[in-house]
């Protein structure tokens, strides 16, 4: 049949596990098209309530709610959640975007359909809802005002009171992302972020290692790969918590044990970032070291791959996260800072299913998309970029899927 019709995803369905949320979790009504007859992602993907802002002793309630959840049917293996702030990305410079990355994102998952062997991992995927950060840029928009500070336009460096109020702002953000990512990994859940900067990955990753110890008992430091033409490891300086220094933040504070980068660009990256990787011992290969056509002198991308896969083997109990900052995929102009060269979305998909299938990550953090304001988000790039994002994460469930329960 050719009709369609429309069915609605919000934040449950009737078979669904009801539990409070853990604090500034909201969720959006996405219509799914659907022909007759046919079944879609939303069908089997569990969800949450809207709730409002509990209190730290909710947190556990919602601890104890995710774990029941665990036992229920399928269980749940897998909790997608979205965060998008702006603070992060203006300290290091860039665009700030428009907080709808999670949505874009979420239409064109729900709306995925469901082929062969599919519907196992959907049933343990939980799509919590996204983060919302509004009272600390409220709060950080009222402070401006009352400093008499103008807002538009203005550049890291040229207010060194509004610098301040920002790099506050930025980590209160990175600790509510924590303290979120804490209670999910605590009971052996393995979150999906879909971020707007890069930046979460200092939220997301304190927030694993803390929940991972509470969960073993004993301190869990990361294993770390990025596919991306930034490093993100720049020094800390006084630009607080931004999008790129998240990996360097993660190993000052001491749980960072190893970090990868694949497909850097030199001429984006500055000496001194290559320098302080080069001098914490982390792995790197640039873009153009790589070969893509076959040349001889040069290593394959599936060498390079293994090369880094091989530089993140560790005889510790580490736990292991992926990053893909979208920056790294070619003539994608919905990122915050789109690449000219870069792997192409093909590659950039068997990259994550090859790395997801070697080294197992826990985690997974997709970053830096940023959809067009004024464009509808199901109509052109933007349609482009949420079904880019939805392939990706169906990838890395696919082949997470096999991998036992921690």
């Amino acid at each position: 049949s050719k009709q369609w019709y429309q069915r609605r995803v919000r934040v449950s369905r009737n078979n669904e596990t009801h539990a409070p949320a853990p604090s500034h979790i909201s969720h959006h009504d996405i219509k799914v098209p659907v022909r007759n007859g046919q079944t879609a992602a939303g069908d089997h993907i569990k969800t949450l309530f809207d709730c409002d802002l509990p209190s730290d002793k909710e947190n556990e309630t919602f601890v104890k709610c995710l774990e029941k959840a665990q036992l229920k049917g399928p269980g749940i293996r897998f909790v997608v959640i979205g965060s998008e702030n702006y603070v992060g990305k203006w300290l290091n410079g860039g665009r700030r975007g428009h907080g709808l990355n999670y949505q874009c994102f979420a239409q064109q998952f729900v709306s995925s359909p469901v082929g062969p062997g599919q519907r196992n991992f959907f049933e343990q995927t939980l799509l919590l809802g996204e983060v919302q950060y509004d009272d600390i840029t409220k709060q950080l928009n009222d402070m401006a005002q009352a400093e008499g500070i103008e807002q538009t336009n203005i550049k890291y460096g040229e207010n060194k009171v509004y610098d301040r109020m920002v790099e506050e702002a930025s980590i209160r953000c990175q600790r509510r992302l924590a303290n979120i990512v804490r209670c999910i990994a605590r009971c052996s859940l393995r979150p999906i972020c879909i971020s707007g900067g890069n930046e979460d990955i200092l939220g997301l990753g304190y927030g694993v290692h803390l929940g991972r110890t509470i969960a073993r008992g004993t301190p869990s430091n990361l294993t770390l790969g990025n596919f991306d033409c930034h490093g993100d490891y720049k020094n800390l300086e006084e630009r607080g918590a931004h999008s790129g220094n998240g990996f360097s933040f993660l190993n000052t504070i001491g749980i960072l044990k190893k970090y990868a980068v694949l497909g850097l660009t030199p001429y984006e990256n500055r000496e001194s970032m290559m320098e302080q990787l080069i001098s914490t011992n982390c792995w790197y290969r640039y873009l153009d070291d790589i070969s893509l056509i076959g040349a001889p002198n040069r290593p394959s991308l599936h060498d390079s791959l293994l090369d880094m896969i091989r530089a993140l083997e560790s005889e510790n109990d580490e736990v292991p996260g992926l990053c893909v900052d979208l920056d790294v995929t070619e003539d994608l102009s919905t990122v915050s800072c789109p690449a000219t060269i870069g792997f192409t979305r093909a590659q950039v998909h068997e990259l994550v299913q090859e790395f997801t299938r070697y080294n197992k990550p826990f985690f997974l953090l997709l970053a830096e998309g940023m959809p067009d304001p004024m464009i509808p988000l199901t109509e052109g790039i933007n349609r482009t970029l949420g079904k880019y994002q939805a392939g990706l994460v169906s990838c890395f469930l696919r082949n997470c899927i096999s991998v036992p329960h921690i």
